[in-house]
């Protein structure tokens, strides 16, 4: 996984506000894509296809992990 590059630089509080109500916006998106996946994968009846489900919900985990850390560190939330 490539690890996003940050630049050290002062930031605006409207900038971090308005960049916070992005990634929030963005998290609320992935939550509802990971439920939804959630649902795909317990109605799944081939191992094959539940196992590909679940590996694609760890992804979205990840990148939910990557997006709420990226906003506390640089968004002060």
């Amino acid at each position: 996984m490539e690890v996003l590059s940050i630049i050290q630089s002062s930031i605006s509080r409207s900038d971090k506000n308005r960049m916070r109500e992005n990634l929030e916006e963005i998290l609320m998106l992935q939550k509802e894509m990971e439920k939804r996946i959630d649902n795909f994968q317990k109605d799944e009846v081939v191992e094959d296809y539940r196992l590909f489900w679940q590996e694609l919900k760890s992804l979205y985990n990840q990148n939910l992990q990557t997006v709420s850390n990226y906003m506390v560190r640089k968004c002060n939330r």
